[in-house]
């Protein structure tokens, strides 16, 4: 019977120790990218899961609401100010966001760990090295291709956000990474339908990491099974 229970305590601090690495490979979305050490400096985009219309010319309006998408899921916890990456016909999508290459900027990561460019130059070269197909919360699939407005080299197109109908506006395809990311061949659509918004968050700085407090609670509780283990064994002589 000692055996039989200390088996059964040694099974449930592993399977406290297997769920903490589960749970930390599989979390999402994916904030702190792999390979940046502390005091780097990085940016991340992501595809709003829900949808709005392009029919405002003020690029504030899609602004507040890609701002409202990640203040309404765990990226709130950034604190991090959120722009569209849009044009209307007097802002382009490059100064909007803080990405124009005059400026050399800093490493754009997608939600799922997954490098997009370089640095503002590299955004807007006619491609991307990873799609931004996550959303807010690390999810992918869910969002509809966005609205952008916006050519490849991130100025507003010939149908920039705002344009009134019958006037379509440009969108880009989520799951692409040539110049179709943010500018689709044939993507044109009347404002006001729906689409999601691109969202790109301004700088962040890579902190001392501290451990989330459930993965802190699961691995001392992995520990604790561990050492009654130990103990019964020990009682059981």
């Amino acid at each position: 019977m000692s055996f039989f229970r200390g088996s059964i305590a040694i099974f449930l601090a592993v399977l406290a120790l297997m769920t903490v690495a589960h749970s930390s490979a599989h979390a999402a979305p994916i904030t702190l990218p792999t390979g940046l050490n502390v005091g780097d400096q990085y940016r991340l985009v992501f595809v709003t899961r829900f949808a709005t219309t392009a029919s405002s010319t003020n690029i504030a309006d899609y602004n507040t609401f890609v701002q409202a998408a990640a203040d309404a899921s765990s990226l709130s916890a950034l604190g991090a100010t959120w722009t569209a990456i849009g044009s209307t016909a007097t802002v382009d999508a490059r100064d909007n966001t803080n990405t124009n290459p005059a400026s050399t900027g800093v490493v754009i990561y997608n939600l799922n760990d997954q490098l997009v460019a370089s640095n503002n130059a590299d955004l807007w070269d006619g491609t991307i090295s990873a799609a931004i197909n996550f959303d807010e919360t690390g999810m992918t699939g869910l969002a509809s291709d966005p609205f952008t407005g916006t050519t490849s080299s991130g100025v507003a197109s010939a149908n920039p956000l705002g344009s009134v109908f019958p006037d379509l506006v440009d969108t880009g395809t989520a799951s692409a990474v040539t110049a179709e990311w943010i500018t689709a061949t044939g993507g044109e659509t009347p404002g006001f339908f729906t689409r999601s918004l691109y969202a790109i968050s301004d700088v962040l700085t890579v902190q001392a990491a501290v451990p989330e407090p459930g993965a802190l609670a699961m691995f001392g509780l992995g520990l604790a099974g561990l050492g009654f283990a130990r103990r019964r064994r020990v009682w059981a002589r």
